[in-house]
């Protein structure tokens, strides 16, 4: 039986050098994270449907814990057969499989929220480490249209977001509420797309393997506004490609600096980004409510579709970043690029108790 390290330590941020330049790339064949939308059709070929058996575990088990905030819970207080066994078959799609899998079968109607926040935080403490999202210190993130949004976040807004990858190995996105209209999910294996440039475009993927630096919202305030270092859209760790990107993290940085991306690094970012466009690589599907979404930031990449609410439809996801410690072996730059977060969001933390 998978055994989950739960006891992952925080590791303090270091400035990193990336050494991915002058592979000799080749297709990826036998990683099952490399598909296209002939092999994933539609969101049944992702489901991971719950028991009734696991349904009552469920209810027996959080109807107690009711009254208490998610996050005051530990993996501990799990810890009986039926979360675990979920744990593992979620673990082996997304450090084994496909790199995506939409938990189903969960019934909206039997939960409340917060029962249902506990259920989704329970699973995720089992996986590996739920890390901090905001500099508000929470590590349940709130997914939906706010009024105030004042560093225009994409995921506290209604508008349309492009293919990217968050800070950590894995993301969990758990369906509260639909829109009236909108909310689309979409996702693209970004090893496919690695293969795809490598049939097209092979003169470019020099530049994807060296990346550039990235610059953010929260890193606005700090001494220096981007990264130390360059984080690649492509690299290769124990003979394992890995992928992530947000292009338009590259962009700001570039123009923090005063200068254009470089020709090479900025056509390899359109022919991605074009590529993961085509609906032969592209899967998209409606996350319903009570549905749970986990992907590998390592190997997936995932967008969504504008969305409007009314007075009784309003989409509401709760979302969590993990930090696996026997995850996909990858180089330190991509590590390094969500504890780059904490590290940032404990300053914030710190910066606003002292005045």
């Amino acid at each position: 039986m998978l055994r989950i390290n739960r006891n992952i330590q925080i590791v303090n941020f270091v400035h990193i050098e990336d050494t991915n330049m002058n592979e000799s790339y080749q297709i990826i064949d036998d990683d099952p994270a490399v598909w296209c939308s002939a092999q994933l059709e539609s969101k049944k070929d992702v489901l991971l449907p719950v028991s009734d058996e696991q349904i009552e575990a469920f209810r027996h088990h959080l109807s107690a814990m009711e009254d208490r905030p998610s996050e005051a819970f530990n993996a501990s207080d799990f810890s009986f057969e039926e979360i675990t066994i979920l744990q593992e078959r979620i673990h082996q799609r997304l450090t084994e499989g496909r790199g995506v899998v939409v938990v189903s079968g969960i019934p909206r109607e039997m939960f409340t929220d917060s029962i249902l926040s506990h259920l989704f935080w329970g699973i995720g403490t089992g996986l590996g480490r739920p890390v901090v999202q905001n500099s508000q210190g929470h590590r349940i993130g709130h997914v939906r249209n706010e009024k105030n949004n004042p560093n225009n976040r994409g995921y506290m807004s209604n508008r349309e977001l492009g293919f990217h990858s968050d800070a950590f190995e894995i993301v969990g996105l758990m369906c509260l509420r639909e829109a009236a209209s909108g909310g689309l999910t979409q996702i693209v294996s970004g090893l496919a797309i690695y293969n795809q440039m490598l049939r097209e475009k092979p003169e470019l993927l020099d530049a994807l393997f060296e990346g550039y630096h990235y610059a953010t919202a929260e890193r606005s305030s700090s001494k220096l506004p981007y990264t130390s270092y360059k984080i690649p859209i492509f690299s290769k760790m124990s003979g394992r490609v890995s992928s992530m990107c947000l292009g338009a993290y590259m962009r700001a940085a570039a123009k923090l600096q005063g200068l254009a991306l470089p020709d090479a690094l900025d056509a390899g970012l359109h022919a991605f980004y074009e590529i993961c466009s085509r609906p032969e690589f592209r899967l998209e599907f409606m996350l319903e409510p009570g549905e749970i979404l986990f992907l590998n930031n390592y190997t997936t990449l995932h967008s969504r579709t504008e969305f409007q609410d009314d007075a009784l439809n309003q989409r509401h996801l709760l979302r969590l970043w993990i930090e696996l410690s026997d995850g996909r072996p990858v180089v330190p730059a991509l590590t390094a690029r969500g504890r780059d977060y904490e590290q940032l969001f404990l300053e914030t933390r710190l910066a606003s108790t002292a005045t």
